[in-house]
């Protein structure tokens, strides 16, 4: 069975849907559904470099710990809209002097309006990344590997970034699963996105339950999943 139809039948609810633990630790965050809310509308009017960077102010904090620790070569961000978050990645890997460190930014609408020569931008679906992502071009990405999952949100697409970064990872390397936390949101709105990133987690963790490890230390810097991405910090064995 190939990956499309796989992941067609998981979404149609033929697999398991009450994904509700990853590694038996629930998703949910110790923070209510009206503190996340009052959160979220600052993180949507967040900026940096007057450009629009939509991380919330707990995972600002826990990057930089995950930065300062692992000091990734190469940081790939799937999903890009505007590109301020891949511009502060980029900034803060030239604050810390990493070597030859670059950002690859892939969204299959990019809304970028600057350059910048530590960055590369490209045009690319999530389920399809090989297409932009091709062997060659990954030859050139120097490890270790920061991966960000910040697609869409919805399951299918979360899975296949996945399911295309997971034999490329080695040890060290870290896989993060962004917004997972919009389950938790009162909004009717992120009810679109069926839990997508959870979802995907779970499913990722019990398909490579040896090969990953949720690093609770970042999830649970703040407290139990006081992150956008509960569960959702993955450090590749």
């Amino acid at each position: 069975m190939n990956l499309e139809k796989k992941l067609v039948r998981i979404e149609s609810g033929s697999a398991v849907e009450s994904n509700n633990t990853a590694q038996g630790r629930l998703f949910t965050s110790s923070l209510t559904s009206d503190v996340l809310d009052q959160i979220q509308t600052g993180t949507m009017r967040t900026v940096y470099r007057n450009i629009p960077f939509y991380k919330s102010p707990f995972d600002i904090a826990l990057y930089l710990q995950l930065l300062s620790r692992l000091a990734p070569r190469t940081i790939f961000e799937i999903g890009t809209k505007h590109g301020g978050s891949a511009l502060w990645f980029a900034d803060m890997l030239s604050a810390q002097a990493t070597p030859h460190a670059k950002v690859v930014s892939v969204d299959i609408i990019p809304l970028t309006k600057f350059t910048d020569s530590r960055i590369t931008f490209l045009k690319g679906d999530a389920k399809n990344l090989d297409a932009v992502l091709t062997t060659e071009f990954l030859e050139g990405c120097a490890k270790p590997w920061l991966v960000i999952e910040d697609s869409s949100h919805f399951y299918m697409d979360v899975s296949a970034s996945l399911a295309f970064f997971h034999p490329l990872l080695q040890a060290g390397d870290y896989l993060v699963i962004e917004d997972g936390v919009l389950a938790q949101f009162g909004d009717e709105h992120y009810r679109q996105y069926n839990n997508g990133p959870n979802r995907a987690v779970t499913e990722f963790l019990m398909q490579h339950k040896d090969d990953y490890v949720i690093d609770k230390d970042l999830c649970d810097f703040y407290g139990h999943n006081v992150t956008y991405n509960p569960n959702g910090w993955l450090c590749r064995l």
